[in-house]
């Protein structure tokens, strides 16, 4: 098989995907609050009201309308210079953003190469892991920019890891337990609280786009690692 490496991966129409989270909001119908359990901003409320400040990062963010409707709530509510939110996507978004809306930001890049230095109280991933290719490496960046009580959460299906060529999801459990992030079989759901610095005993090989769909019935990429050699 020939594995596709990760700045050709971008390229893929199967990661550019125009379906799965360019349309979702906060809460409501079709939202994170469906897919989490939770409002972010119930949760980010809660943190302004404990520490006076609250950011959220959002990962393969789409059009960024999640993002749009906490900024547009915080900014009537007269709390968004207690806020910071970025959303990270491939694509560019073309909502309309109210100038008065400071507190949001956008930027569009590869999830992998977005770094920073701030920490973040949220940090979500809406079904994007199923496109991207290291997911472990995201994975473990997205935990290394929380705060010490901050929250990681997405959408995860390991059917979409092979480790040695094989079948990788029990794999891939080991090396969550380990490291001491949760992950519910039923709801698809990765999680972790407090930041860490992961190291997965794990060598990213590149991806294979041509899966097929996962659970979510849309296309997916399949990521290849390789258990090193001692």
């Amino acid at each position: 098989m020939n594995l596709i490496p990760e700045e050709k991966l971008v390229w893929s129409p199967v990661v550019a995907n125009t379906r799965m989270n360019r349309e979702r909001n906060a809460s409501g119908v079709n939202s994170y609050e469906q897919e989490f359990g939770f409002r972010p901003q119930d949760f980010l409320q809660e943190r302004i009201q404990q520490r006076g400040f609250a950011s959220w990062l959002d990962l393969c963010s789409g059009q960024g309308k999640a993002l749009a409707q906490v900024a547009s709530l915080f900014c009537t509510m007269e709390i968004q210079n207690k806020a910071r939110l970025i959303g990270v996507d491939l694509l560019a978004n073309d909502l309309n953003v109210s100038q008065e809306i400071t507190c949001l930001h956008y930027e569009v890049l590869p999830i992998l190469e977005f770094q920073t230095q701030e920490r973040f109280d949220l940090i979500t991933c809406v079904h994007g892991l199923h496109y991207l290719g290291d997911k472990l490496q995201v994975i473990s960046n997205a935990i290394s920019f929380l705060m010490p009580d901050g929250l990681f959460i997405g959408n995860l299906d390991l059917n979409n890891f092979a480790v040695n060529g094989r079948k990788g999801d029990s794999v891939i459990k080991r090396e969550f337990k380990k490291n001491k992030i949760e992950f519910d079989q039923r709801t698809h759901i990765v999680k972790k609280n407090g930041k860490a610095i992961i190291k997965f005993d794990l060598r990213y090989l590149g991806a294979d786009d041509t899966y097929g769909p996962n659970y979510t019935g849309q296309e997916s990429v399949t990521s290849y690692y390789q258990v090193p050699q001692i």
